[in-house]
């Protein structure tokens, strides 16, 4: 279950305040809930130790508005109307382009997914959690519907598209029963290596043993030959 903390009638009423209204100033918000100044601000204060909104500016007109933590707390607290929590998930994951059944069906799945220790940071950070928990079926972690399932490994599919185009864009996977190699295309150079040629788990970078070396080449000569990328001094330390 999600690290979400349980707050007080007054907190929850205040932090739905801000996600729904967000950004807006404190004096709006004990106006509009006819809470007094000094409570709304102390209220306030330990929302945003908790990390569930942030201030922007300073001063009594600084502008207070939530955080992605404080917005799937709304939504695990069924705060409404649940179509503008979810909007607002959804920009700040960068999922807008996704419509909100799909953006509500992956929030679905990685709720029931996610243990205490589950991150609430970028999107890609939240889908490299779902693989390290589920691999690639994802649908044996989390009892959703078909319908729903679909529509969040739709969500997850560009998340993993993503990572690999953050990272990967210009690398070549090579792999072998006993080797799994990241080759960066653009600089020619190994970036990653995970061996065991050699009767044991190594990992390297820029120290590939002259075993792995000797193997992996011959396969990057033929790549080159094909047109599909150049080799150069695949080995840093030759």
């Amino acid at each position: 279950m999600l690290n979400l903390p349980s707050l007080d009638h007054s907190a929850h009423e205040i932090l739905s305040y801000i996600a729904i209204k967000g950004p807006v100033t404190m004096y709006r918000v004990a106006r509009d809930l006819s809470y007094h100044f000094s409570h709304t601000y102390r209220k306030a204060y330990k929302l945003e130790k908790l990390g569930l909104i942030k201030k922007v500016g300073n001063g009594r007109a600084a502008l207070y508005e939530a955080t992605l933590g404080g917005y799937v707390y709304c939504y695990v607290a069924g705060v409404e109307p649940r179509e503008v929590v979810v909007s607002k998930i959804s920009k700040m994951l960068g999922l807008d382009h996704f419509s909100v059944e799909e953006v509500e069906s992956f929030l679905k799945l990685y709720i029931a997914v996610a243990d205490h220790y589950a991150p609430l940071g970028g999107f890609v950070t939240m889908v490299s959690y779902l693989l390290e928990r589920c691999g690639w079926e994802v649908e044996r972690c989390a009892k959703l519907g078909e319908k729903e399932l679909i529509l969040a490994t739709r969500v997850i599919s560009y998340g993993i598209i993503s990572l690999i185009r953050r990272f990967y864009t210009q690398s070549l996977i090579i792999t072998g029963r006993d080797y799994f190699v990241v080759y960066d295309v653009e600089k020619m150079r190994l970036v990653a290596a995970h061996c065991r040629l050699c009767g044991r788990d190594k990992y390297c970078s820029l120290d590939p043993c002259p075993t792995l070396h000797n193997e992996v080449e011959p396969r990057l000569k033929v790549i080159v030959q094909r047109g599909v990328a150049r080799v150069g001094n695949w080995a840093t330390n030759d």
